[in-house]
């Protein structure tokens, strides 16, 4: 085993600590619009992020080739699951999206909708589930729903109202920020409402 320098092992503490703290994986919140109490109920949800769809290849002289990247993938899909509660709220809500449609608005945020770092918005969503296998032997796992969720991301980011979700203290180091957020340059015709149409965005 290599022994490194100490002042060399330092460099690497402080440019990852300049970087900031890394996020953690369960610090979010799904919020439906129309129905914000399921967000106590979301266990698990895609966090949206834009991407190439994939690969073209170029040809070139000599047999060679290069890669070009597709078209950046708006339309994305991901796991999603809801615990169930014993006045059947999760069964109502999806009863009530169906009628309303079958679609709807959501708000992810890194923290609550209380307190959190930044927010991204996804438009006309809609969640197929599997169905439940409820067993006698099973006594230890809530009843839950999973499937997929179905959605549009255009790259919408907001930042939030604290440096600490979990506190609410803006003036805590615990989320040790390392700089400022670079925000998207997409934003929705209205941010608290869905376009009239789902691909309806402007770039300022």
């Amino acid at each position: 085993m290599t022994v490194s320098k100490d002042r060399y092992l330092k460099t690497f503490y402080s440019a990852t600590q300049n970087l900031g703290y890394k996020a953690i994986n369960s610090d979010f919140t799904f919020e439906i619009k129309g129905y914000e109490e399921t967000y106590l109920l979301v266990k698990q949800a895609p966090w949206p992020d834009l991407t190439p769809q994939g690969e073209i290849e170029v040809v070139m002289p000599l047999g060679t080739t290069r890669w070009q990247p597709q078209q950046v993938k708006p339309a994305q899909q991901g796991p999603i699951t809801l615990m169930e509660t014993m006045k059947n709220r999760v069964s109502s809500t999806l009863l009530s999206l169906i009628a309303d449609g079958g679609t709807f608005d959501a708000t992810i945020y890194e923290g609550t909708p209380q307190n959190y770092l930044r927010k991204k918005f996804i438009w006309d969503c809609f969640m197929q589930l599997d169905p439940i296998d409820r067993d006698w032997e099973n006594r230890s796992q809530i009843l839950q729903f999973s499937g997929t969720l179905f959605y549009h991301y255009y790259g919408e980011v907001y930042e939030g109202n604290s440096k600490d979700y979990r506190a609410g203290d803006t003036k805590s180091r615990a989320v040790g920020n390392g700089g400022p957020t670079p925000s998207s340059h997409y934003r929705p015709v209205k941010q608290d409402r869905a376009p009239r149409h789902s691909n309806q965005y402007i770039a300022r």
